[in-house]
């Protein structure tokens, strides 16, 4: 397959995304707002913080926020693994926020083939929760996800266009379903002077365990380079 090819093909997926959103639009939509930093303490040890606001109902409504500190380290250009912990407030079924807790290990593979790179992640967390609407929400949840995603990087211009595709489940699930969360992500993203950057992403989402089942979200981010 030609580059010409490989870079036709990436456009197709991401023009292919947008009719799954429109058909969700009898669903939910939000706004995002994502900062994250990170900080190299030794080589290849990296210190990781993000902090996002994510609303719903429109975006009108502002339906969680969490921090989220981690560490990572980077075997070789092609690998890294870390472990991260996120503390949640999320509006509950009475309309008010409660904390809740989560941790997960990650793991991460890239493959870079010209400008463009493949990675695949792979997450297992436990979230706790603290507000309690039946007994099963009592019982820690462990989840395991796995991302694939490919990435180009425009000649010439610090610019990285991307679409990525993520799949949700419950570890030890009580049910049949396959896939319990689909979250697909088209998006582009600009550094400046290598150290700062801000992206712009679309987010679709289809869950058959959480409602709305669909979600439609619009990510404005930043990250920086301490």
């Amino acid at each position: 397959m030609t580059m010409t090819r490989i870079k036709n093909l990436s456009l197709l997926i991401a023009v292919l995304l947008l009719p799954a959103g429109l058909a969700g639009q009898k669903s939910d939509f939000g706004l995002w707002y994502e900062v994250s930093a990170e900080r190299e303490l030794v080589k290849g040890l990296r210190i990781e913080a993000e902090t996002s606001l994510r609303t719903d109902n429109n975006a009108s409504r502002a339906e969680s926020w969490y921090f989220e500190p981690g560490l990572r380290y980077k075997f070789n250009k092609y690998f890294a693994a870390g472990i991260y912990y996120r503390f949640i407030e999320q509006v509950e079924n009475d309309d008010r926020f409660h904390p809740r807790h989560r941790w997960f290990v990650q793991m991460k593979g890239d493959l870079p083939v010209s400008r463009i790179t493949f990675s695949a992640r792979y997450r297992l967390q436990q979230q706790f929760k603290t507000y309690f609407s039946d007994p099963e929400d009592e019982i820690p949840v462990w989840s395991h996800r796995l991302r694939m995603e490919l990435d180009y990087d425009v000649r010439s211009l610090p610019l990285t266009p991307y679409i990525n595709a993520e799949i949700y489940n419950q570890v030890f699930a009580g049910n049949d379903i396959k896939f319990e969360k689909m979250r697909y992500m088209a998006g582009v993203e600009y550094t400046i002077a290598k150290r700062h950057t801000v992206g712009i992403e679309y987010v679709y989402q289809d869950s058959k365990v959480s409602k709305p089942a669909w979600v439609n979200a619009v990510s404005l981010n930043y990250a920086v380079k301490l």
